[in-house]
C-alpha cells in the first residue's frame, strides 16, 4: 500500500477497525482524545524533515550537507533564543491547526486496499474539499480547502486553485466519475471526520483487517502512480 506520510499519528488514531493483533486500547477513546495526536503532527513533521535530511547526506545527494546544516542551525537558534513557553505552544498549536485542516479532506471518503489503475478517478473518490464561507476561514485553510486540486496539481500555485475548480467539476461530470466533485462546508467536513473516529472507536476489531499502520504512519491508500511524468503526481497530501 502507498502511505500518506503527511498524517502520521498512529497508533493513537485509526480510520478503520484493525485486526486484533494490531489494535490499541486508545482506539476506543480516539474520538475523545484526537486533539492530542493532532497536536503532535507538526512535531512529527519536523522529525521527519530531519530524518530526510540525514538520509540525503548518507546518500550523498548534492547540497544535502548544507541543507542539514541549515536545519540544525534553525532549530538551535529557535531553542536557544525563544523561551520554552513560546516555542512549545507554537509547535503544538500549529500541529493541531494543521491536522484539523489536513485530515478531514483525506479521510472522509473511500480508502482503497487494492491498486487503483485509474489514478485520477481514485483521487476524486478519495478526496473531499472544504467549502469556506468567510474571509477568515478562507485564510486559515490556506488553499488546502482545494485538496483535490492540490493532489492533482501539487506544483500549481494555490492562488490558481479557484480557477481550476470549475474545470475539475466539469471533468467529473463529463467522465461520470462516481461521486463527482466532492465538497462539504468547513464545519460539516470536520464533523464527518469526527464521526469517522467515533464510528471506528465503537467498532469491534476485525480479524484479518489490512495492516497499514506500521512504520509510524496513519494513512495508507493504494492509489497507484501518476500517469504523467512531471505533471500529476501520485503522492497524497
Amino acid at each position: 500500500m502507498g502511505v500518506d506520510e503527511d498524517i502520521a499519528t498512529d497508533p493513537f488514531l485509526f480510520t478503520w477497525a484493525p485486526d486484533p493483533k494490531h489494535d490499541s486500547p486508545l482506539r476506543k477513546i480516539q474520538h475523545l482524545i484526537f486533539f492530542i495526536p493532532f497536536s503532535a503532527l507538526f512535531a512529527l513533521w519536523r522529525v521527519d524533515t530531519l530524518q530526510v535530511a540525514v538520509n540525503s547526506v548518507e546518500e550523498k545527494r548534492p547540497g544535502a550537507k548544507e541543507e542539514l546544516f541549515g536545519l540544525l542551525a534553525h532549530y538551535f537558534i529557535m531553542l536557544t533564543i525563544l523561551p520554552l513557553q513560546v516555542w512549545v505552544p507554537a509547535v503544538f498549536v500549529s500541529g493541531l491547526m494543521s491536522a484539523l485542516i489536513v485530515t478531514p479532506t483525506h479521510q472522509s471518503e473511500e480508502l482503497f486496499e487494492d491498486y487503483q489503475p485509474d489514478w485520477v478517478t481514485a483521487q476524486y473518490q478519495s478526496t473531499r474539499n472544504a467549502v469556506t464561507t468567510n474571509p477568515f476561514s478562507e485564510w486559515i485553510w490556506g488553499g488546502m480547502q482545494y485538496q483535490l486540486e492540490h493532489h492533482l496539481f501539487p506544483s500549481m500555485p494555490r492562488s490558481k486553485y479557484p480557477k481550476l475548480k470549475p474545470i475539475l467539476q466539469k471533468f467529473a461530470e463529463d467522465n461520470n466519475i462516481p461521486g463527482g466533485y466532492r465538497e462539504s462546508g468547513e464545519f460539516e467536513i470536520q464533523k464527518m471526520n469526527w464521526d469517522l473516529y467515533k464510528r471506528v472507536a465503537e467498532a469491534d476489531a476485525v480479524e484479518g483487517a489490512p495492516y497499514s499502520r506500521g512504520h509510524g504512519q496513519l494513512g495508507a491508500i493504494n492509489l497507484g502512480f501518476s500517469p504523467a511524468a512531471g505533471g500529476l503526481t501520485g503522492k497524497l497530501g
